[in-house]
């Protein structure tokens, strides 16, 4: 009987730990990731279920518990990249929001997360050649650089000012890209 009890006691230790770790990239966390991306995914005209859904990259959120997870799958006959929001409780990831893509090396746009406003840029950076971001509105009157770090991909989330109205702002564009010399790349090479 007292073998039994250890056994059981061993058992419910165990699957408890199973159950809290957190995700990594070294366990089957992604592949959590990526079966909740493609559930969502099916929602999208166009979506090719027979091809892979893949995260790229996870990148943490100011927002407490937040993750950007950057992926790519594929509509027709191009890859595309896109970004969802997760969030992380109990050691689980749980998709929230997001899916928007771009089949460009580079996706940018406002948006709000736990209820602050923020504008995020992503991308493709291939052989870590873009060094340098600048964002502007068509009327200039706002504008901020987005300092890439090395990686193949990047996340970038810029915090709004909180009385920012997305609907309503006027929204950020690439205007300039520069590369590790810091010499600008023209821009149908920095986006296409």
């Amino acid at each position: 009987m007292d073998k039994l009890l250890i056994t059981l006691g061993t058992m419910l230790t165990i699957l408890f730990f199973m159950t809290t770790l957190p995700i990594s990239a070294s366990s089957d966390g992604f592949s959590s990731i990526e079966r909740q991306l493609k559930e969502q995914l099916k929602e999208k005209p166009y979506f090719d279920s027979s091809k892979p859904v893949k995260v790229v990259k996870v990148a943490k959120t100011p927002s407490k518990r937040y993750y950007i997870v950057l992926f790519t799958y594929s509509p027709y006959y191009t890859k595309h990249l896109g970004d969802a929001i997760f969030k992380k409780e109990n050691g689980r990831y749980t998709f929230v929001g997001g899916l928007a893509s771009t089949d460009q090396n580079i996706n940018n746009y406002a948006m709000y997360l736990h209820k602050v406003p923020y504008n995020l840029v992503y991308g493709l950076n291939e052989d870590n050649r873009i060094r340098t971001l600048r964002l502007a509105t068509l009327d200039k009157k706002s504008s901020y650089n987005v300092p890439i770090k090395k990686g193949t991909y990047f996340v970038n989330l810029k915090k709004l000012p909180r009385n920012t109205d997305i609907e309503k702002m006027e929204h950020f564009y690439i205007m300039d890209c520069y590369d590790k010399k810091n010499k600008q790349i023209p821009w149908n090479e920095c986006v296409e």
